[in-house]
C-alpha cells in the first residue's frame, strides 16, 4: 500500500509541475514576450495584434505636368520666369525642363515665355525679360512667385497692389538671384536658376525651407496615356501652325506629333527650336491654343497690349495625336484657367508638359 502510494505522488507532483510551468514555456518572461510584457498579445484581441499604419507615399503626380515625381520635390512653391523670345535670345535655356509653359503676345508683334518651374533643379533660365500685367494672371493662381527684370510700369503697379497674392523677384531688387552672361547682349544676357529662385522666394518670406501641402493642380490629369479618354469629338492631328495676330512671320509656331514619344516637338519661324543647355528640341505632351480677347493699351507710347485672361472663351486642345475644341473659364485674376471639353465635362490630360499658346483675335491656326 505504502509503494501505490508513492507512485501516485510522484505521479501527481510531476503533472503539477508540468502544469505550473505552461505559461512560462507559452510566453516566456514578463517584459520579453510574456503576457505582460509589450511583445505578446493583447488580452481581449484574440492574439492579434493591431495592425501597423500604411507607409507614407514618396512619390506624387506634380501638379502642373502630371509626372510622377519625389513628393519632397513638390513641397515647394512653383517658379515662374518671363524669358524673352526676339530672335537675339534664341535658343533660350530652361525651356525644356518647364512643367507648364505658357506663350503670350506682348508689344510689336512679339511674344514671350511665362513658364513655371517645380520638380526639375535647372541650372539656367533665360534670358529673363520683363514684366506685363497680364502674366501675372498666370502666376498667382498657382501661387508661384515671378522672377523678371522691371516691368511695365502698370505691371510694377499691379505686383505692388495684389500682394499678397502677387509675388515677385525682379532682377532690379534682388540683383543676386541672377547674373548677365557674357556671350549675349544686353538686354538678353539676364539669367537665372531654379536654386538661385528658391533662395529668394525663401529671402523674400514668400515660403519656409518647405511646404506642408503641395500646389493646386493646374489641370486634371490620368495616370497614364493610355488611361486617358479623349472626347468622342476628337480627330487625328499630326500638324498645326499657329501664326500669332500681328506677330510677325519669325513667331510662327509649328509643332509636330512624333507618334514614338507621344509628344508634339516644336518648330519656331520653320526651324527646330531647340534649349541651349541640353540641345534638345523643345516639346509637349499637349499643346492648348486659347483664344482671348486682346487690345492695345490706349496712350500706351510702346503699344503695349493687354490680354483678357479673366472670363471663359474657346480653345483648341492637342494631346495624343489628336485634336478636339475645348471651353475656358477663369473668374478672377487669382483664379486658375478650368478647361472643359464641348460637353462641359473637365478635361483629363496625360502626364508630361503642357504648352499654353495664348491667341488674340485674327490669329490663325492651320492643322493637318
Amino acid at each position: 500500500m505504502s509503494r501505490m502510494i508513492l507512485a501516485l505522488a510522484l505521479v501527481f507532483g510531476l503533472t503539477f509541475t508540468l502544469t505550473g510551468c505552461r505559461p512560462q514555456l507559452s510566453g516566456g518572461d514578463p517584459g520579453q514576450n510574456g503576457s505582460n510584457g509589450t511583445g505578446g498579445t493583447t488580452p481581449g484581441t484574440g492574439g492579434t495584434p493591431p495592425p501597423s499604419p500604411p507607409p507614407s507615399p514618396t512619390t506624387a503626380a506634380c501638379p502642373l505636368c502630371g509626372a510622377e515625381v519625389k513628393q519632397a520635390d513638390l513641397l515647394h512653391r512653383p517658379l515662374s520666369v518671363v524669358i524673352d523670345n526676339l530672335d537675339l535670345a534664341r535658343p533660350q535655356s530652361g525651356l525644356g525642363d518647364a512643367c507648364l509653359v505658357y506663350e503670350l503676345l506682348t508689344e510689336g508683334g512679339i511674344t514671350r515665355f511665362v513658364a513655371l518651374f517645380l520638380h526639375n533643379d535647372t541650372a539656367a533660365i533665360g534670358p529673363v525679360r520683363s514684366l506685363r500685367p497680364y502674366f501675372l494672371d498666370l502666376a498667382m493662381p498657382l501661387g508661384a512667385p515671378i522672377a523678371h527684370v522691371g516691368g511695365s510700369q502698370r505691371a510694377l503697379d499691379d505686383a505692388t497692389a495684389l500682394k499678397p497674392s502677387a509675388m515677385t523677384i525682379d532682377e532690379m531688387v534682388q540683383s543676386q538671384a541672377f547674373w548677365r552672361s557674357a556671350t549675349r547682349t544686353t538686354p538678353h544676357n539676364c539669367y537665372t536658376s531654379l536654386s538661385a529662385l528658391r533662395a529668394a522666394s525663401v529671402a523674400a518670406g514668400y515660403e519656409g525651407k518647405s511646404l506642408s501641402s503641395v500646389t493646386p493642380p493646374a489641370f486634371n490629369f490620368g495616370p497614364a496615356a493610355d488611361k486617358v479618354a479623349l472626347p468622342s469629338s476628337s480627330q487625328s492631328a499630326a500638324r498645326f501652325t499657329l501664326t500669332y495676330a500681328g506677330g510677325a512671320d519669325n513667331y510662327a509656331v509649328t509643332f509636330d506629333y512624333d507618334a514614338t514619344s507621344g509628344q508634339w516637338m516644336r518648330y519656331l519661324a520653320g526651324s527646330t527650336q531647340i534649349d541651349a543647355s541640353t540641345g534638345r528640341q523643345l516639346r509637349a505632351t499637349t499643346v492648348i491654343v486659347q483664344y482671348v480677347s486682346s487690345w492695345i493699351v490706349p496712350g500706351d507710347s510702346e503699344g503695349r497690349l493687354e490680354l483678357a485672361l479673366t472670363g471663359s472663351g474657346t480653345a483648341k486642345v492637342f494631346c495624343l495625336g489628336k485634336t478636339f475644341g475645348a471651353g475656358w473659364n477663369k473668374t478672377g485674376r487669382s483664379s486658375r484657367i478650368t478647361y472643359t471639353d464641348s460637353a462641359g465635362n473637365p478635361l483629363t490630360l496625360p502626364p508630361g508638359p503642357v504648352w499654353v499658346l495664348i491667341a488674340p483675335p485674327g490669329s490663325r491656326l492651320d492643322t493637318q
